[in-house]
């Protein structure tokens, strides 16, 4: 092969990695950028004199103040799971506490080691080996599974935690519920406004089965969603509808552009977290 052409083919590869460096960084800062922004701005809502609610810096979280017992829903990640650690200590004082994981995603457990020596609860579909691996870490590794369910009784108010026995965002994901408030602590089962992200062992059929489970299993006034503002009934609806419109759209050619577009305002990155990334995945 004569030099010219070597010359020539590597001018070529050179100009097409120039190309895909170029799109990539385009992608990041178009997309990821600001979904990372995002995500990591909180907002403190106070439910009511014993329950917070803080919005964003990872996943959503909340903070149960009991007579006995501080219970800490997701920890967070980064900046904003110190923010969290420094909450609950001055809610708590003196009280021990007790931290309950969705899920293992980061953004969800990133502050687990900031809460060493309390009680940490997870689903029981997983192990410390799968955590590990999934985490990367074996800091603040969750010190109970639970397979099933699990009700804490905190004075007038029963909270119960739920494994699903399924695979729906991971394979164990955990919901929490506040009876005498009515309100789901929904983890990444319930999204408000935001497409999800379906990878690993999540589907949506089980996204699906697991919202019909958890309106037959409880009363619902109000929803704390993985991501996004804490809603009424009406955002379990909607997410439940977009499952129901992406497996239509999967089928439905004719059909497919308007129900593609009718979640063109959710938050989310394309080929990721996106309704056409949802409708593949039936």
């Amino acid at each position: 092969m004569k030099k010219q052409t070597i010359k020539t083919i590597f001018k070529v590869l050179g100009a097409i990695i120039l190309l895909f460096a170029l799109a990539g960084g385009l992608f990041f800062f178009i997309y990821v950028k600001p979904f990372i922004e995002k995500m990591e701005k909180t907002q403190i809502v106070n439910f009511d004199d014993r329950l917070t609610v803080i919005h964003g810096g990872g996943g959503n979280s909340g903070v149960f103040e009991g007579d006995s017992l501080v219970v800490v829903i997701d920890t967070k990640m980064e900046k904003a799971s110190e923010e969290l650690r420094e909450l609950v200590s001055k809610i708590a004082e003196k009280k021990p506490l007790l931290v309950i994981n969705t899920h293992f995603h980061p953004d969800h457990v990133g502050g687990n080691k900031l809460f060493a020596g309390s009680p940490i609860i997870a689903g029981g579909n997983y192990n410390e080996q799968i955590w590990s691996k999934e985490t990367g870490t074996s800091e603040g590794m969750p010190t109970q599974w639970v397979k099933d369910s699990m009700v804490i009784q905190l004075g007038k108010e029963t909270i119960s935690i739920f494994n699903l026995p399924y695979d729906v965002h991971t394979q164990s994901d955990v919901v929490v519920y506040f009876h005498l408030r009515k309100v789901l602590f929904a983890g990444d089962i319930i999204l408000n406004n935001t497409t999800p992200v379906i990878m690993g062992a999540g589907t949506p059929e089980g996204y699906l089965k697991a919202l019909d489970q958890l309106n037959a299993r409880y009363y619902l006034e109000s929803i704390v969603p993985g991501h996004g503002s804490i809603a009424g009934i009406a955002v379990f609806d909607r997410f439940k509808q977009y499952f129901l419109d992406m497996k239509l759209a999967a089928t439905d050619g004719e059909q497919r552009a308007a129900l593609l577009e009718k979640y063109k305002d959710w938050t989310q990155i394309p080929f990721f977290m996106s309704p056409r990334a949802t409708m593949r995945k039936f």
